[in-house]
């Protein structure tokens, strides 16, 4: 038996960054990892966003350097229809107000996303703890938790062996032993989480580089939405969709992709071919439940920490890591591990800029659920995407087949005929969302609405009253 300060279960990016943490702040500390080496058992790969310039300036810097790495600077949609044909294709724009956003020594990163291999990420935040001090045991599985009067004070190993801990993170995944074991919560249910399939591509550097540059894919039609992240010699696709709603073989789920002839072309121009087929489990809920108890702190995908708009959640697991290391040094150096005490882990993270995530968190969740994970409203809305596209510039200067005049027309009158069908969709799922508007810009809005439909009555209505109506609607005064 061994004792230690801090005993971690898990080796993926939220466990090391929480070993990385508490080694520094001089605790004694040990993670598990069941893999052989760290990376080993992830799926292929992740996206970083722009904000680990901001939160993780140094770890970037060496990021840059994996040998997977790949810039992206944005994300192209592919919308298809039932039929499989390329309807449009709409992109992530960009405005100086991105290079403002985030500066890191001089060099503008506001839209500088990353991609990387995760057998590149994981031994890179591995490392990073083992040099600060943190004991690391790979081949190691969890299989339980000690508890003592009713703390947890430990975890058990398949080895059979006993490490006792002041505190126990768990950073265990999904199905989070320490989670279940502890008695936080028992398994996630199945509308809380999602299955992905995914199958990695390698592919010619030059060509993807060429033909596709700093941009990430979402392949976007009547099927779960799947992400296409592009690394440096090589991409992987995935989707996935909610186990409470899940009706077919993972493999059917990613082969409704390949099929699509614009897939296939992609895949032809940068000489692409399949190299590994993976699944893996991905919390998606509106926020995270109870995340400690005595002795005990859940991080990353344990917690239910991806966040509920796009699923993204390394960032999420190091900053969960870093904080219940943090949280659990102090109650160390007050001799209180106590659930009163690890309650501050909860405050801490529920602060901005990670609790802000989950002020709309059951706004985004309704939101995919009942559209990109909704194959029946995405024919729907696909039909609506591609007139509304069409209708913005510079769609109606290069129809020739008639005067324009006449096809403009006849794109607005099925751009009609489709808004009915999706106002049901709007009212339950988008104008919730707009509660997410500051009030200062709810307050222009308002103020440039009454100039406009005061111009319009001719000013036989005074300001005031439109003003007030307005203010009314959008909450401002």
């Amino acid at each position: 038996m061994s004792k230690f300060d801090v005993a971690i279960a898990g080796g993926g990016p939220g466990g090391a960054y929480a070993a990385k943490t508490a080694a520094e702040q001089g605790l004694k500390t040990v993670f598990l990892e069941r893999a052989r080496k760290a990376g080993e058992k992830n799926a292929s790969g992740c996206g970083l966003g722009q904000r680990w310039w901001k939160d993780f300036p140094d770890e970037m810097e060496e990021i840059v350097k994996l040998p997977s790495y790949r810039e992206t600077h944005h994300c192209v949609f592919k919308i298809t229809d039932e039929e499989d044909n390329l309807v449009t294709t709409l992109s992530t724009g960009f405005t100086r107000k991105d290079n403002e956003r985030i500066v890191h020594k001089g060099v503008p990163r506001g839209m500088s996303g990353t991609a990387v291999y995760r057998s590149c990420l994981d031994p890179f935040l591995v490392d990073l703890a083992c040099k600060a001090g943190a004991e690391l045991r790979t081949s190691t599985c969890v299989t339980d938790v000690v508890k003592k009067n009713g703390r947890v004070t430990g975890l058990r190993t398949d080895k059979g062996e006993k490490i006792e801990a002041d505190i126990v993170i768990g950073a265990d995944g999904a199905h989070s032993t320490v989670a279940v074991k502890s008695g936080i919560r028992k398994r996630f249910r199945k509308n809380e989480i999602t299955l992905v399939p995914q199958v990695d591509f390698s592919c010619n550097e030059s060509r993807l580089e060429d033909v596709i540059g700093g941009a990430n894919l979402v392949w976007f039609g009547p099927y779960c939405g799947a992400y296409q992240v592009n690394f440096r010699d090589g991409f992987h696709l995935g989707l996935g969709q909610w186990l409470d709603i899940w009706d077919t073989k993972p493999t059917d789920f990613i082969k409704r992709i390949l099929q699509i002839p614009a897939f296939q072309a992609m895949c032809r121009s940068v000489d692409a071919e399949i190299r590994e087929f993976q699944n893996h489990l991905l919390p998606w809920m509106p926020h995270p439940p109870k995340t400690y108890a005595d002795g005990v702190l859940l991080v990353g995908d344990a917690g239910g920490f991806p966040c509920p708009l796009e699923g993204e959640g390394v960032w999420h697991a190091c900053m969960t890591g870093k904080i219940a290391a943090q949280v659990a040094a102090k109650a160390i150096s007050e001799g209180d591990p106590s659930e009163a005490t690890l309650r501050e882990y909860e405050q801490r993270w529920k602060e901005p800029p990670l609790g802000r995530e989950y002020e709309f968190g059951q706004e985004y969740v309704n939101f995919w659920r009942n559209s990109a994970f909704n194959p029946e409203l995405m024919k729907k809305l696909v039909l609506f995407i591609g007139e509304l596209q069409y209708l913005n510039f510079p769609g109606p200067v290069f129809d020739w087949s008639d005067d324009h005049m006449t096809i403009f027309n006849e794109h607005l009158g099925h751009f009609l005929d489709v808004l009915p069908d999706l106002s049901g969709f709007a009212k339950e799922n988008l104008v919730p969302l707009g509660k997410g508007i500051s009030m200062e810009n709810r307050a222009r809005i308002a103020d440039m609405l009454t100039g406009s439909i005061q111009a319009k009555l001719r000013g036989f209505v005074p300001r005031w009253p439109i003003r007030a109506l307005l203010g009314k609607v959008l909450g401002v005064k």
